[in-house]
Protein backbone atom coordinates (compact mmCIF):
# COMPACT_ATOMS: atom_id res chain seq x y z
CA UNK A 1 0.00 0.00 0.00
CA UNK A 2 0.69 3.57 -0.63
CA UNK A 3 0.22 6.13 1.72
CA UNK A 4 -0.96 9.40 0.05
CA UNK A 5 -2.12 12.16 2.37
CA UNK A 6 -4.11 10.40 5.26
CA UNK A 7 -4.93 7.72 2.82
CA UNK A 8 -3.51 4.51 1.83
CA UNK A 9 -3.81 3.54 -1.61
CA UNK A 10 -3.10 0.31 -3.12
CA UNK A 11 -0.33 -0.36 -5.90
CA UNK A 12 0.57 -3.98 -6.18
CA UNK A 13 -1.00 -6.38 -7.95
CA UNK A 14 -1.95 -9.00 -5.20
CA UNK A 15 -3.57 -5.63 -3.60
CA UNK A 16 -5.95 -4.68 -6.55
CA UNK A 17 -9.10 -5.99 -7.43
CA UNK A 18 -9.74 -6.94 -11.15
CA UNK A 19 -11.79 -3.89 -11.75
CA UNK A 20 -8.99 -1.75 -9.91
CA UNK A 21 -6.73 -3.37 -12.29
CA UNK A 22 -8.41 -3.04 -15.22
CA UNK A 23 -9.66 0.71 -14.34
CA UNK A 24 -6.03 1.62 -13.89
CA UNK A 25 -4.99 0.51 -17.49
CA UNK A 26 -7.60 1.97 -18.70
CA UNK A 27 -7.03 5.59 -17.09
CA UNK A 28 -3.04 4.93 -17.70
CA UNK A 29 -4.48 4.15 -22.13
CA UNK A 30 -6.28 7.61 -22.43
CA UNK A 31 -4.64 10.69 -23.54
CA UNK A 32 -4.36 12.75 -19.98
CA UNK A 33 -1.67 15.15 -18.91
CA UNK A 34 0.39 13.35 -16.99
CA UNK A 35 -0.63 15.23 -13.69
CA UNK A 36 -4.34 14.34 -14.54
CA UNK A 37 -4.02 10.63 -14.95
CA UNK A 38 -2.23 10.16 -11.94
CA UNK A 39 -4.33 12.49 -10.09
CA UNK A 40 -7.63 10.51 -11.40
CA UNK A 41 -5.48 7.17 -10.51
CA UNK A 42 -4.68 8.07 -7.10
CA UNK A 43 -8.46 9.22 -6.23
CA UNK A 44 -9.67 6.22 -7.77
CA UNK A 45 -7.99 3.57 -5.48
CA UNK A 46 -9.09 5.94 -2.55
CA UNK A 47 -7.14 8.51 -2.27
CA UNK A 48 -8.29 12.09 -0.91
CA UNK A 49 -8.89 14.13 -4.04
CA UNK A 50 -7.95 17.38 -1.79
CA UNK A 51 -5.38 15.83 -0.55
CA UNK A 52 -3.61 14.97 -3.82
CA UNK A 53 -4.13 18.15 -5.08
CA UNK A 54 -2.33 19.91 -2.64
CA UNK A 55 0.95 17.38 -2.36
CA UNK A 56 3.72 19.88 -3.25
CA UNK A 57 5.03 18.86 -6.99
CA UNK A 58 8.03 17.07 -5.94
CA UNK A 59 6.07 14.77 -3.10
CA UNK A 60 3.56 14.53 -5.89
CA UNK A 61 6.29 13.17 -8.25
CA UNK A 62 7.37 11.23 -5.57
CA UNK A 63 4.82 9.25 -5.00
CA UNK A 64 4.46 8.47 -8.68
CA UNK A 65 7.69 6.96 -8.80
CA UNK A 66 6.78 4.61 -5.74
CA UNK A 67 3.62 3.97 -7.35
CA UNK A 68 5.64 2.82 -10.40
CA UNK A 69 8.97 1.51 -8.52
CA UNK A 70 7.07 -1.66 -6.68
CA UNK A 71 8.50 -5.03 -7.98
CA UNK A 72 6.33 -8.23 -7.38
CA UNK A 73 7.14 -11.33 -8.48
CA UNK A 74 3.41 -13.11 -9.27
CA UNK A 75 3.16 -16.85 -9.36
CA UNK A 76 3.07 -18.36 -12.77
CA UNK A 77 1.00 -21.28 -11.17
CA UNK A 78 -2.53 -21.32 -12.99
CA UNK A 79 -5.69 -21.74 -10.71
CA UNK A 80 -7.55 -24.40 -11.66
CA UNK A 81 -10.64 -23.68 -9.95
CA UNK A 82 -12.33 -21.40 -6.93
CA UNK A 83 -15.59 -20.99 -5.45
CA UNK A 84 -17.48 -18.01 -5.43
CA UNK A 85 -21.28 -17.75 -4.17
CA UNK A 86 -22.08 -21.17 -3.44
CA UNK A 87 -20.52 -22.25 -7.37
CA UNK A 88 -17.65 -23.63 -8.66
CA UNK A 89 -15.78 -22.18 -11.33
CA UNK A 90 -13.25 -23.99 -13.40
CA UNK A 91 -10.52 -23.66 -15.65
CA UNK A 92 -9.04 -26.98 -16.65
CA UNK A 93 -7.85 -30.37 -14.89
CA UNK A 94 -4.34 -30.91 -15.56
CA UNK A 95 -3.00 -29.05 -17.82
CA UNK A 96 -3.92 -25.38 -19.08
CA UNK A 97 -5.27 -25.76 -23.24
CA UNK A 98 -7.11 -23.45 -24.19
CA UNK A 99 -9.79 -24.31 -26.98
CA UNK A 100 -10.68 -22.62 -30.88
CA UNK A 101 -13.72 -21.51 -29.16
CA UNK A 102 -12.60 -19.62 -25.89
CA UNK A 103 -10.04 -18.14 -28.11
CA UNK A 104 -12.63 -16.81 -30.91
CA UNK A 105 -14.38 -14.99 -27.90
CA UNK A 106 -11.36 -13.69 -25.80
CA UNK A 107 -10.12 -12.14 -29.60
CA UNK A 108 -13.32 -10.27 -29.46
CA UNK A 109 -13.37 -9.31 -26.18
CA UNK A 110 -9.61 -7.94 -26.64
CA UNK A 111 -10.68 -6.45 -29.68
CA UNK A 112 -13.47 -4.50 -28.48
CA UNK A 113 -12.69 -3.98 -25.06
CA UNK A 114 -8.77 -3.03 -25.01
CA UNK A 115 -8.06 -1.94 -21.56
CA UNK A 116 -10.63 -3.44 -19.75
CA UNK A 117 -10.86 -7.22 -21.18
CA UNK A 118 -9.69 -9.03 -18.00
CA UNK A 119 -12.61 -10.17 -15.94
CA UNK A 120 -14.29 -10.88 -19.33
CA UNK A 121 -11.52 -13.40 -20.41
CA UNK A 122 -11.64 -14.70 -17.10
CA UNK A 123 -14.94 -15.10 -17.53
CA UNK A 124 -14.52 -17.13 -20.40
CA UNK A 125 -11.69 -19.17 -19.50
CA UNK A 126 -13.55 -19.98 -15.74
CA UNK A 127 -16.87 -22.02 -16.14
CA UNK A 128 -19.51 -22.93 -13.68
CA UNK A 129 -19.45 -26.79 -13.11
CA UNK A 130 -22.67 -27.33 -12.99
CA UNK A 131 -23.94 -26.08 -16.30
CA UNK A 132 -24.11 -27.31 -19.53
CA UNK A 133 -21.53 -26.02 -22.54
CA UNK A 134 -23.55 -24.12 -24.47
CA UNK A 135 -24.52 -21.81 -21.20
CA UNK A 136 -21.14 -21.11 -20.78
CA UNK A 137 -20.70 -18.93 -24.14
CA UNK A 138 -23.98 -16.31 -23.87
CA UNK A 139 -23.28 -12.45 -23.56
CA UNK A 140 -25.25 -12.48 -20.50
CA UNK A 141 -23.57 -15.08 -18.48
CA UNK A 142 -20.41 -14.08 -19.68
CA UNK A 143 -21.14 -10.30 -18.25
CA UNK A 144 -22.87 -11.58 -15.13
CA UNK A 145 -19.35 -13.91 -14.37
CA UNK A 146 -17.10 -11.06 -15.27
CA UNK A 147 -18.73 -8.60 -12.79
CA UNK A 148 -18.79 -11.40 -10.39
CA UNK A 149 -15.30 -11.47 -10.91
CA UNK A 150 -14.18 -8.56 -10.76
CA UNK A 151 -14.54 -8.34 -6.96
CA UNK A 152 -11.55 -10.81 -7.09
CA UNK A 153 -7.82 -10.11 -6.47
CA UNK A 154 -5.96 -9.41 -9.56
CA UNK A 155 -3.12 -11.18 -8.83
CA UNK A 156 -4.57 -14.75 -10.00
CA UNK A 157 -4.84 -13.49 -13.58
CA UNK A 158 -1.50 -12.68 -14.11
CA UNK A 159 -0.40 -16.38 -15.58
CA UNK A 160 -3.60 -16.17 -17.59
CA UNK A 161 -2.79 -13.23 -19.10
CA UNK A 162 0.50 -14.18 -19.71
CA UNK A 163 -0.71 -17.47 -21.25
CA UNK A 164 -3.68 -16.03 -24.03
CA UNK A 165 -0.75 -12.87 -25.16
CA UNK A 166 1.83 -15.81 -25.83
CA UNK A 167 -0.80 -17.18 -27.65
CA UNK A 168 -2.29 -14.73 -29.48
CA UNK A 169 1.24 -13.49 -30.78
CA UNK A 170 2.57 -17.10 -31.82
CA UNK A 171 -0.63 -17.43 -33.78
CA UNK A 172 0.15 -14.55 -35.91
CA UNK A 173 3.56 -14.88 -36.19
CA UNK A 174 2.07 -18.67 -37.57
CA UNK A 175 -0.15 -17.27 -39.94
CA UNK A 176 2.60 -14.69 -40.94
CA UNK A 177 5.09 -16.76 -41.82
CA UNK A 178 2.34 -19.01 -43.63
CA UNK A 179 1.43 -15.66 -45.60
CA UNK A 180 4.80 -14.96 -46.37
CA UNK A 181 5.62 -18.78 -47.39
CA UNK A 182 2.62 -18.71 -49.61
CA UNK A 183 3.36 -15.44 -51.60
CA UNK A 184 6.98 -16.65 -51.86
CA UNK A 185 6.18 -19.84 -53.67
CA UNK A 186 3.41 -18.33 -56.10
CA UNK A 187 6.30 -15.42 -56.91
CA UNK A 188 9.34 -17.81 -56.74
Amino acid sequence: MLKIGSKEVPNVINELTIEQFEKVSEITSQELDAFEKWVTIFVFLGADETEVNELEFTEFKDKVKEFNSITYKASKKFLKSFELDGYTYKSHDKKLTISVRDMKHIEKIIKNNPNSYISKVIAVLFKRTDLKDQEHYTDAHIKHKANLFKKLNAEFTLPYIAFIGDKMKNTAKQINDEVTKGLESNNG
